[in-house]
């Protein structure tokens, strides 16, 4: 009989010579493991254990219900072969989903029902109404890939329509730095996102590691791409100011690395104090950057090489905001 191999399972004897299993992550034992591996015993534990929740919690779930099988599709590879940004956001989606209609039969629920539930996500938050329809879509084609339905019932449900971040102008960029001089976090935080032209994570994620031959060498966690940014004199001037006190190139007061939330939370506050509207989040820094490329006369090619970006379209849609005027003036430059 082949061995079921599964992550973060681990083995032991006890003293009276009989083997147990139990669930170890991130250097914490979280439980036991009952049963043998591959039974629904085992099974539903191992799922309850990499979605956080108490196995007591699902082992009373109806086989038929959603919850039962967005527990079963958090033990299944479609899961675990994400990305951990990707599991967290699918998380993020889909245990208020279980809360609510985790009763409700995902084997004979029909795209009627499932578009009212999205509608009524999407009434409020549109976003979060989108992401819910994708990872929803993703969960019903595990469910036909394990035999349990014909048919997927979100294809065929439209998006919603939602509004894009904000691209910094340059007047609230200068608005910023008059209230965050060099030689503060925040300063360094701002420079880091506007002058890399990342996505928050992947500036989390910065460490003194990644800088050689000025520049820094970034692999983005959302698409796997591997891009070299040239450092900018601003930016070297920021980090010249406020020299990383750990590993990382922004971290927290303590220097501890800093993670996604954390960093946007930090340009939140900084943009509170700076009196700017709340439309200037973290990642507008990333569209503002691409703007300013834009309209400094950079290729799509160009901006794509820093932006990390697959296609085109994808640039055009984050230089948007370009200045028409100014971008139309250097064209007839050229002329």
């Amino acid at each position: 009989m082949a061995k079921i191999k599964l992550k973060y399972v681990n083995e032991y004897i006890d003293r009276t010579g009989k083997l147990r299993r139990y669930f170890r992550k991130n250097g914490k034992q979280l439980g036991p493991l009952n049963g043998e591996p591959g039974s629904e015993e085992f099974m539903t534990a191992y799922a309850a254990y990499l979605a956080k929740k108490s196995p007591a919690v699902v082992r009373n779930m109806n086989k038929d219900s959603l919850a039962k099988l967005i527990v079963d599709y958090y033990g299944s590879r479609y899961f675990t072969d994400l990305k951990p940004s990707s599991r967290q956001l699918y998380k993020y989606a889909l245990e208020p989903l279980s809360k609510a209609h985790g009763h409700r039969c995902a084997i004979t629920m029909t795209a009627e029902h499932a578009e009212t539930i999205i509608n009524r996500i999407g009434a409020e938050r549109p976003g979060m109404g989108n992401l819910t329809r994708a990872v929803l879509r993703r969960v019903f084609q595990f469910a036909i890939k394990a035999k349990r339905r014909k048919d997927n019932p979100m294809l065929g449900i439209d998006p919603f329509k939602v509004g894009e971040h904000h691209t910094w102008t340059d007047a609230e960029l200068r608005q910023y730095e008059a209230k965050w001089r060099l030689g503060t976090r925040q300063r360094l935080a701002y420079a880091l996102l506007l002058y890399t032209g990342q996505r928050v994570g992947d500036v989390a994620d910065m460490t003194r590691a990644d800088v050689a031959d000025g520049a820094i060498h970034v692999v983005q966690e959302k698409t796997g791409a591997r891009v070299w940014i040239e450092i900018h004199p601003e930016l070297h001037k920021a980090m010249k100011a406020c020299p990383a006190k750990g590993l990382s190139l922004i971290g927290d007061a303590a220097g501890r690395p800093l993670k996604r939330p954390a960093l946007s939370a930090l340009i939140r506050e900084a943009r509170k104090a700076a009196e700017l509207p709340s439309r200037c989040v973290a990642h507008g820094l990333r569209k503002a950057a691409m703007r300013r490329l834009a309209e400094a006369g950079a290729t799509a090619n160009q901006i794509a090489a820093v932006s990390g970006h697959k296609t085109l379209k994808e640039v055009e849609r984050y230089t948007k905001a370009a200045d028409q005027r100014k971008m139309a003036k250097q064209a007839m430059d050229k002329l």
